[in-house]
């Protein structure tokens, strides 16, 4: 990520050139989670995973906001939407998804598993 003080000049730039990039997406929700704007990051994450939801990075990195900012609830809604979407893409979610001792783990044990190792974006 960018400098602390450039990060939201850069989001803004990024946003005007690709709005309906996940990844652009993700690096904002994942701002305002740094910025402890809670309600804005998750609706930046739940607008992430509806335009993009095959992206695994996404839905772990959601799951991770949601075990540490939200209710049982919203982290049973964000597992079972992932459950129902599949995510088969991201450069994370891949590292797990395809690696060999993985190979039988369900779409709802690789989230859990990807969400612990994922570190609180600073």
């Amino acid at each position: 990520m960018e400098e602390r003080h450039g990060r939201r000049t850069k989001s803004v730039d990024a946003l005007k050139k690709c709005e309906h990039n996940a990844d652009v997406l993700l690096a904002v929700a994942k701002l305002f989670w740094t910025e402890r704007k809670i309600r804005k990051a998750r609706e930046w994450f739940q607008r992430t995973v509806k335009i993009d939801p095959d992206f695994g990075d996404a839905w772990a990195f959601f799951y991770k906001f949601e075990l540490l900012h939200g209710s049982q609830e919203e982290q049973d809604l964000v597992k079972k939407k992932c459950l129902q979407a599949e995510p088969r893409h991201g450069e994370l979610w891949q590292q797990v998804s395809k690696d060999v001792e993985n190979w039988r783990k369900r779409t709802d044990e690789i989230l859990i598993e990807l969400a612990e190792k994922l570190e609180i974006p600073r």
